[in-house]
């Protein structure tokens, strides 16, 4: 069945959710000219077809939608599933409670506290499609040596013979096992980069393809993608052929070799189609959804890409940021932050410190820019993750570096408080990292999107403008105190000190 709603928008109102990716484009006002389809999603981000009100008010569909806001309506159509829609709910907060009680219950079930305690560290910076055994250890060394706590450690994509070919490179891997052994040692959890494709030319292509393990065109034949690495077959996660295949594999590789979990890369919708021939008849929308339902399986897990598994034990990254201030790179990573928190997504992790787009550490590599690094590492730092790829030692000059190692050990101070709050989003599903508005509801806040609050109480301004040592902070009611000792009354908006060794933030005081 086919549904849609119209709304008016409320003259302070503000929506917010449905994808990630548009995070910095939100929250949807009266003044908005706004327009996005899910059906299917075909952003590189997480989404749901979920949008919920400061007015507490809620509209949700389980499936694809297509959402517009123009002239002071909000629209939501769905070309084959019911629209739920309630209002009523006072507030922001208000209304997302409801709707996890009604729609997206929480299981009570968090990734391991590894991801929240330590920082993460991924090797495709350092060593690109060249990633060897050699190099990996010589990093994790490294980051040892350079003051970093051992945590969980992911091998990115390079270490396999080939895409869907799960093994290790024998001539750069002479020891697997050895390696993720002397990792185990060294304090880190193994993660390996797979992805649902899998390369045309190969054996294991002709094997699966006599099976229903692959996604078939309309002519039934293995559909093949093109992808960011080429051209690929892509697995059907809705059969029985391929989840099973799959998950040989993946336990293949921690059998044999004792890695703790992988990082799911792929997935996105926008490599399916939804007149793709597949065992359950699925939508493009509903393979990225069992892609990542497949990860449940490994609770060492990544994903970048994700549909409608709010409240999941999976860490959700923000996908590759560029090296620079604006909306693609730093600046957008509170607003996409924010966004997770109300799709359900609250296991967050802001993409690789500096940026994850690799061909700024390349072309540009001398020309990176330290103040920019440290700020990102600094707006990570009170976020539920932060993961680092690109080794500050080896790129920085050595104040940057060391603040740095700085931000990391911030995070590591607050780490009680934020494994509290993953443990609450697990039993609740209420986020981690909040919008203002979210916990101050009704105070002008609504639009507030370059600071949040880590649950209820500490207020995160971090600096997102190269060459500013001030920071103007937006504080709720109530008295507030800085970092300095500094106790401000609330209900304005305050001009505070930020050199480049602070990140700015308020503890709000009983």
């Amino acid at each position: 069945m086919k549904d849609e709603k119209h709304l008016q928008i409320g003259p302070r109102e503000a929506w917010y959710g449905l994808c990630v990716e548009d995070g910095v484009d939100l929250p949807i006002t009266r003044e908005s000219r706004y327009s996005r389809s899910l059906t299917p999603n075909e952003t590189v981000n997480g989404a749901a077809a979920i949008l919920v009100s400061s007015d507490g008010r809620y509209l949700y569909c389980e499936r694809g939608a297509r959402v517009s806001a123009e002239n002071g309506v909000l629209n939501m159509y769905s070309p084959d599933a019911e629209i739920q829609f309630r209002d009523g709910c006072k507030t922001l907060r208000g209304a997302w409670n409801a709707l996890v009680r009604d729609h997206l219950p929480a299981g009570g079930v968090m990734p391991p506290e590894l991801f929240f305690t330590a920082p993460q560290y991924n090797t495709w910076i350092e060593l690109l499609y060249g990633q060897s055994q050699q190099g990996i250890l010589t990093y994790a060394s490294a980051l040892l040596a350079n003051g970093y706590s051992p945590g969980v450690l992911m091998i990115d994509d390079g270490w396999m013979c080939d895409y869907g070919m799960w093994d290790f490179l024998p001539n750069r891997f002479p020891d697997p096992r050895g390696m993720v052994e002397r990792l185990h040692t060294m304090g880190f959890r193994v993660m390996l980069w797979v992805s649902p494709f899998i390369s045309p030319d190969s054996p294991v292509f002709r094997a699966l393809r006599q099976t229903n393990a692959l996604v078939r065109d309309v002519q039934g034949e293995p559909a093949v993608r093109l992808w960011w690495n080429g051209w690929s077959a892509v697995l059907d996660m809705s059969g029985e052929d391929g989840m099973r295949w799959l998950n040989a594999q993946l336990d293949g590789l921690v059998k044999k070799y004792g890695v703790d979990g992988f990082k799911m890369d792929g997935g996105d919708a926008k490599f399916y189609r939804d007149d793709d021939c597949t065992v359950g008849h699925v939508s493009a929308n509903e393979q990225s959804t069992l892609w990542a339902k497949a990860g449940l399986r490994y609770p060492y897990n990544e994903f970048r890409a994700c549909y409608a598994m709010a409240n999941a034990p999976l860490v959700q990254r923000l996908a590759d940021k560029n090296h620079s201030w604006g909306r693609d790179g730093v600046g957008s990573l509170i607003p996409n932050t924010l966004t997770q928190g109300m799709l359900g997504y609250a296991f967050s992790c802001p993409d690789m410190i500096g940026g994850g787009e690799y061909a700024n550490f390349t072309a540009n590599s001398d020309k990176l820019d330290d103040e920019l690094f440290v700020r990102y590492a600094q707006c990570a730092a009170l976020m539920p993750m932060m993961q680092f790829s690109a080794a500050p030692w080896r790129v920085l000059p050595p104040k940057a570096a060391e603040l740095c190692v700085q931000a990391t050990k911030l995070h590591e101070q607050y780490t009680e408080d934020i494994l509290a709050l993953a443990k609450h989003a697990a039993q609740t599903g209420e986020p981690i990292v909040r919008y203002m508005e979210y916990c101050f509801p009704h105070q002008g806040m609504e639009t507030v999107q370059d600071q949040f609050m880590l649950g209820d109480s500490l207020l995160v301004a971090p600096v997102l403008t190269k060459g500013d040592r001030t920071r103007n902070v937006v504080l709720p009611t109530g008295r507030w105190k800085y970092v300095d000792g500094t106790v401000y009354d609330g209900g304005r908006t305050v001009t505070v000190p930020a050199d480049l060794d602070t990140l700015p933030r308020f503890v709000l005081q009983p």
